[in-house]
């Protein structure tokens, strides 16, 4: 073997350096939860919802008050009708006073097996009208004529939305070996597999808000919980290839209409975080001082004439859903809490696995809306 040329440098001499490298190991890759953290966490519905015993499917009873609004059945077609078809009649009752376009009417009489009201035209000096068919009647009022006996009217019935306890799942499997060697970074293999697994299967809980389908499950196929789109029916908005100012406004009005009260959350992608920061990021009412070095605005909370909404950025929220959420109306339920558990060995190798299960509530579908395109 021949001499190195004397001096000795770090080019003449590679074979014995020793690695430089940490003993940390940095995880890019992002694992929060934003969403399910803001409804408070794997369960929070167990305090707002107050549910009693386990099991699989969980159910929470809701009820509504007596609808203001019902529709015409067939068209009014001449001024001197009295007798006025409507699609439900059990929600009227003899002393309602009614508005049609711009006329309003006093009904008499309530037939609820044909589904006619006996009603005074033009009531309160208001101008009599033709209407077609499928048209709004609003109850705007009761004036019962003294000394008149009672009359009966119909009752919402309660419900009791539901969804089902999902599994999450994720085994653990190191090699006895590789148990034992020393490694940079990581002190136990196994623990450190572990470690990830629950950061890792939350974001499918998160993921399982824009994509979960319900599913009762059986033998051969899983229970899944629904997500957002199984419950927020009523106030949907196709907002077609744009999000406007007036799409995501009118969500939250239908909302306040409907009943509720926030303040809601606002689900947004990165994408719909630009999106509605440009709705109110006006440079005309932007001021900024000659010192200053900063210039920009972060839109965290929006306030509306129907309520407050926050606006929450989740990167696992998919651009084409925006849910807006009453968060007093909405939370996850826990069956089992994450465990780390073995498993029986089977060869040479320690295994074990991360298991948990939790579903989605959400109650009172009015006080929440949904933006899709």
């Amino acid at each position: 073997m021949a001499n190195l040329t004397s001096p000795v440098t770090t080019y003449s001499d590679t074979t014995p350096h020793k690695k430089v490298i940490t003993d940390y190991i940095v995880n890019l890759d992002p694992s929060d939860s934003p969403f399910v953290d803001a409804l408070g966490g794997l369960d929070g519905a167990s305090g707002k919802f107050k549910f009693k015993n386990k099991g699989t499917k969980v159910e929470w009873l809701e009820d509504t008050l007596s609808p203001l609004t019902g529709a015409l059945s067939a068209s009014v077609s001449a001024t001197t009708v009295t007798s006025i078809p409507v699609a439900d009649a059990n929600m009227f009752q003899e002393g309602h006073i009614l508005l049609i376009g711009t006329e309003q009417m006093w009904v008499s009489a309530v037939d609820t097996s044909t589904k006619i009201l006996t009603v005074t035209r033009g009531y309160g000096g208001t101008t009599v009208a033709t209407f077609a068919s499928a048209l709004a009647v609003e109850i705007i009022g009761m004036a019962r004529l003294e000394g008149d006996d009672s009359d009966d009217i119909g009752v919402t019935d309660i419900t009791s939305p539901y969804n089902y306890m999902q599994i999450f799942h994720k085994e653990i499997n190191v090699t006895e070996t590789m148990a034992a060697i020393n490694q940079w970074g990581i002190g136990s293999e196994f623990d450190y597999q572990a470690g990830k697994a629950i950061p890792e299967l939350t974001r499918l809980i998160e993921k399982t808000l824009a994509y979960g389908q319900r599913k009762a499950g059986s033998a051969s196929a899983p229970r899944a919980m629904g997500g957002f789109s199984t419950f927020i029916t009523d106030n949907t908005v196709d907002y077609g290839t744009a999000l406007e100012r007036t799409n995501f406004e009118s969500a939250v009005q239908a909302a306040y209409e409907d009943g509720g009260n926030g303040p809601w959350i606002a689900g947004c992608s990165p994408t719909n975080v630009q999106t509605v920061s440009q709705f109110y990021d006006d440079s005309a009412i932007l001021r900024v001082d000659r010192e200053e070095s900063k210039v920009g605005m972060v839109i965290e909370s929006i306030v509306t004439p129907f309520g407050n909404v926050d606006i929450l950025l989740d990167r696992w929220m998919p651009t084409a859903q925006l849910p807006i959420v009453d968060p007093k109306n909405a939370g996850f339920l826990t069956l089992r809490p994450w465990i780390q558990e073995p498993l029986a060995k089977t060869g040479d190798a320690v295994k074990g696995e991360v298991v948990g299960e939790f579903t989605l509530c959400v109650r009172q579908d009015k006080s929440h809306a949904l933006l899709t395109t």
